[in-house]
């Protein structure tokens, strides 16, 4: 099992776009392809806004994020 975690750890990347799903208070949840819900705290986006995130698989953080567009109209 330790080496599958070492493996995660060192693999590549993944970059996808995804919507914004929930938003509690300042915590947002995003669920990339992986299945595995990541949590953006001080987010500032709204539910729907989509987001280009960065992410290693099977792990729980985000490693960086941006707003692709948003859902609100101004």
């Amino acid at each position: 099992m330790f080496g599958s975690s070492l493996k995660n750890l060192f693999s590549d990347s993944i970059t996808e776009e995804v919507p914004v799903m929930l938003k509690k208070d300042k915590e947002c949840v995003v669920e990339p392809s992986d299945g595995i819900p990541r949590v953006i705290s001080n987010c500032q986006y709204a539910v729907g806004d989509n987001l280009s995130v960065a992410y290693k698989p099977n792990q729980p953080a985000l490693e960086r994020y941006e707003l692709v567009n948003s859902s609100r109209s101004y």
